[in-house]
């Protein structure tokens, strides 16, 4: 059908050339290409937001985020988590699991909030390097929800002493609220203030990279468009996806700020609640498939889950998409577009973003 109407487009196109109506032929090829531009643009959209074409972000690490000794980390960083009581080897075990890959110039990328919450990951985790040699092949990230200096210098010697005491390759300004704003692009004085702060750190050397994390996809767009900020923390998830690329991941990606996807299986309710099942390696590829995320922050419980979280990208060097459209349209099928029927768990609290 879209063949037909071209082809009886240019059809009219020639009749005026033949009648010599300069006029109407300039004006007809104008509106021919204001069409296929329109229409171009909307293709490009549309892959943004689904796999498709625009899926080429297929590859297990990130340039965009490396290590001290300049290794690109691995798009799936393992984090401390508060709700189980995660094995002191699991940390080893993800390290493992990535050196012995057939393509070993990647790093392993851990993640801590709280460095007093999980003692068992965060032991397993100050072992996967032996010296100050070894630690430069490895990503650490922690932060806190301080704002003020002397609280944030705590928060950075708390996280400093589980990653070998010199630096932190990432520190997050976690939990920033639309309160901290001063307009939809504005960041507020104390926040601006906290990341000038922590880019003191980065100037002595104590930190390398300066991120901030938000639960709101506004606050997440301003982020974006920070420039004092390296990545950003952003959740995103099948059932929790609107906001997210209609507010927060267009800016993202106009300004090449990377995403940290989380709560990607929303506390591991998508695979307690889906039907067919949806699993973790389902959740993980969900959030890699849009071209703004570049490393998923989750927390496996146990052995069984990490191997199944990291299934998808051991597997990435033979696939050209993260999923096909339409197991991104079945999915999106069966979670609906009404978001707010799965807010039950509280998980969503700026539900006026998703609609």
């Amino acid at each position: 059908m879209r063949f037909l109407v071209f082809a009886l487009q240019w059809v009219v196109f020639v009749l005026c050339a033949l009648l010599d109506d300069r006029n109407s032929c300039c004006a007809f090829v104008s509106h021919i290409m204001s069409h296929q531009q329109s229409h171009q643009a909307s293709v490009v959209l549309m892959m943004a937001s689904k796999g498709g074409d625009a899926d080429k972000n297929v590859r297990m690490f990130t340039e965009k985020l490396v290590t001290a000794s300049g290794k690109p980390v691995c798009r799936y960083a393992l984090g401390g988590a508060a709700r189980s009581t995660q094995s002191e080897y699991l940390p080893l075990k993800y390290r493992d699991m990535l050196l012995n890959t057939d393509d070993d110039t990647g790093a392993p990328f851990y993640f801590y909030y709280n460095p007093h919450r999980y003692p068992q990951f965060l032991s397993g985790m100050s072992q996967s390097f032996e010296d100050s040699t070894a630690r430069r092949d490895i990503f650490f990230a922690s932060g806190g929800t301080e704002r003020s200096p002397a609280a944030l210098d705590q928060r950075l010697d708390d996280a400093l002493a589980f990653c070998g005491g010199e630096y932190l390759d990432g520190f997050v300004l976690e939990y920033v609220c639309q309160d901290e704003l001063d307009s939809d692009t504005q960041l507020g004085k104390e926040l601006q203030n906290a990341i000038d702060h922590v880019q003191s750190y980065v100037r002595e050397n104590r930190v390398r990279y300066v991120m901030a994390s938000t639960h709101s996809h506004r606050v997440g767009r301003a982020l974006a468009g920070a420039a004092s900020l390296d990545a950003i923390m952003l959740r995103y998830n099948v059932s929790h996806r609107k906001a997210a690329e209609t507010i927060s991941f267009p800016e993202a990606l106009e300004n090449n700020i990377p995403v940290l996807a989380f709560t990607t299986t929303r506390w591991n309710g998508l695979q307690r609640e889906a039907s067919p099942t949806i699993t973790t390696a389902d959740c993980i590829t969900f959030a890699l498939q849009h071209p703004a995320v570049e490393v998923v922050l989750h927390s496996a419980r146990d052995e069984d889950e990490l191997d199944d979280a990291l299934l998808p990208l051991f597997a990435c060097s033979d696939s050209t998409h993260w999923m096909s459209d339409s197991e991104y349209d079945d999915l999106c099928a069966y979670y609906g577009s009404d978001e707010m029927a799965w807010n039950d768990d509280g998980y969503d609290e700026y539900p006026d973003e998703s609609r």
